[in-house]
This record gives structure tokens, C-alpha cells and sequence, in this order.
């Protein structure tokens, strides 16, 4: 007699495993039918120019209003490109000091936007001791894109103890 084991079967005298594969089956054949009724992908937005990047901002100045000394505002404007040409943010956007002390550095998430996508430009700051009174900062931002070459955002607060 042989030591080797039997498959195991089910009381009804089927293999255990052939109602997990064919309810696994099931499932994925019910996932590739809603793939192909959907499209199998999300919408896409047609650009709205053709044959070069665009730049849209989702705002072009931001009022922080009265800050208390000490207390971290963070300035964030998104950048997306409705183009179908990548845009490209040249360098690092210089920030103009127009009233106030202390410009604070910006990051950008990317300084490649494909068609479609966006960026974020960020200034995190904070005012101390000494330096309070009205802020306001210009952020000089150059782009490949050929109707603006530079987008001017704005960042105001008014700070005190």
C-alpha cells in the first residue's frame, strides 16, 4: 500500500478547493466586466490649448489678514498646466520683498507640470519680536508657457503681539 495522500473531497464527493476557485473566478470575471463598461480608466480632460503648456493659477494673491507674532502662516498656491506640452517652472521663484522684512524661501512640489497635472508653490513663515506691522510679499514665478512667461502671486499679512 502506498503512502501517498489522497486529495480531499467534500462530502457531495468534490475536490475542497474547486467552490473557492470558481467563486474566486467569479469575482474576477465581475471586476473585468466593470473595467470594460467604465473605459478601464478615469476620465480625461481635454486641454484647453493645444500645441504649448499653459499655466493657471488657482489664485494670484493671498490676504492672511492680522497674525499673531510667532504664530506660522504657510502662503500655497496651486500652478496647473491646461496645456498639452509639459510646463516647466524656470529656477526657483525669487520672492520680492514689498513691504515688511524677512522674504521667506519658496518650494515647489515640481518644477515639471505634465499636461493635466499641477504643482503646489509654498512659503511657510513666521513673524517674531520686532517684526511686526504689514508684510507683503511678491513671488516672481517664470514658466515656459508663451502667453506668460512670469505669473505674479502676492502674499499679505498684518502681524502683532
Amino acid at each position: 500500500m502506498s503512502n501517498a495522500k489522497m486529495p480531499q473531497k467534500s462530502s457531495q464527493g468534490r475536490p475542497a478547493w474547486l467552490i473557492p476557485l470558481i467563486i474566486t473566478g467569479a469575482a474576477i470575471a465581475v471586476l473585468a466586466l466593470i473595467a470594460v463598461i467604465s473605459g478601464g480608466s478615469q476620465p480625461t480632460v481635454a486641454p484647453l490649448v493645444e500645441g504649448a503648456p499653459r499655466a493657471e493659477m488657482d489664485q494670484l494673491s493671498i490676504d492672511h489678514g492680522l497674525l499673531r507674532l510667532m504664530e506660522p502662516v504657510e502662503s500655497v498656491f496651486t500652478i496647473r498646466n491646461v496645456g498639452d506640452k509639459v510646463l516647466v517652472i524656470l529656477g526657483e521663484p525669487r520672492v520680492e520683498l514689498v513691504e515688511g522684512c524677512c522674504p521667506p524661501r519658496v518650494v515647489t512640489s515640481s518644477t515639471t507640470i505634465d499636461p493635466g497635472g499641477e504643482a503646489t508653490i509654498r512659503m511657510t513663515y513666521t513673524m517674531h519680536e520686532g517684526m511686526g506691522g504689514q508684510h507683503e510679499f511678491r513671488i516672481h514665478v517664470l514658466t515656459n508657457d508663451p502667453t506668460q512667461a512670469e505669473i505674479l502671486l502676492t502674499a499679505r499679512s498684518l502681524w502683532e503681539a
